[in-house]
């Protein structure tokens, strides 16, 4: 058993007792933040996906065991999976990872959890094969080349060494062609989501949400899509933009898009 599993399985027997006994306490202090401005705030891309971690449902106007299918491109270790899987219960996960490594981790982690599919694949327009970029900072591999220098500058680190090797690449229509609905895609994906959106055309109309890191600013990835872009692309498809959280640094962030916002609002639950 991993380290990351055990911890996983001491907090599943300790959290029945631990939840009841402090929830009141947590609800309290979390929400009187405006009268303490010596409490510390998560940052507002931070915010975000804890919206779509912990509130997903309430967007898509259905109750937590509705939400049945999550798509991760880009899942490094999967460290998102399990808090999901606690908001979401019934859901199941199915995730692309082309790095060697981290993927070794995504299946040894998640080992025997029916819930997690998992593909060894980087995801754009087309198939085949293509360089891949990794740099140090784990979660900031990418199809696209990084510049070095702005790289740095934006992640306030001074390693910026690049490896690169050949991963296999496919597109989201056609590893997802066997889902009939996917309630959330998630995207970490470092500039390259645009080559995925791409190659998922036919996926996006039968998708609900979709969470993804964006830049307002040009990236330190050549020919990542800023945010405006990725805003105007979804657009297409009937998403509205209803969170969007940056680093006050270098304008990167997250942002939280849900299908159909005019018919959802307001509405009973859907399903």
């Amino acid at each position: 058993m991993s380290i990351a599993s055990l911890k996983s399985w001491l907090w599943k027997c300790v959290r029945p007792f631990h939840s009841p006994i402090t929830r009141a306490a947590r609800k309290r202090l979390g929400r009187n933040y405006h009268e303490h401005p010596e409490m510390e705030l998560p940052p507002s891309y931070e915010a975000v996906q804890l919206e779509v971690e912990r509130r997903l449902h309430q967007y898509l106007h259905v109750t937590r065991e509705k939400i049945l299918q999550i798509v991760i491109v880009g899942a490094n270790d999967g460290g998102e999976i399990q808090r999901l899987k606690l908001s979401y219960p019934c859901c199941r996960f199915l995730c692309f990872e082309p790095s060697p490594a981290w993927y070794n981790k995504l299946t040894a982690d998640f080992a025997g959890r029916d819930f997690v599919e998992s593909r060894q694949l980087a995801l754009a327009e087309s198939s085949g094969s293509a360089t891949f970029y990794e740099l140090p900072l784990g979660g900031n591999g990418s199809l696209l080349p990084p510049d070095g220098e702005r790289w740095s500058l934006m992640t306030r680190m001074s390693d910026n060494r690049v490896t690169t090797y050949d991963v296999e690449v496919s597109t989201l229509d056609h590893e997802a062609r066997d889902l009939s609905r996917i309630d959330l895609l998630w995207m970490d994906v470092q500039g390259a989501e645009g080559h995925v959106l791409k190659g998922g055309r036919n996926t996006l109309e039968r998708t609900e949400a979709v969470f993804l890191e964006v830049s307002l600013v040009p990236s330190a990835y050549n020919g990542g899509m800023l945010f405006s872009e990725v805003d105007e692309t979804l657009s297409q498809y009937g998403f509205a933009c209803v969170g969007l959280g940056t680093d006050g640094w270098n304008f990167g962030g997250n942002a939280l898009w849900i299908k159909e916002v005019n018919r959802r609002a307001m509405a009973t639950e859907e399903r």
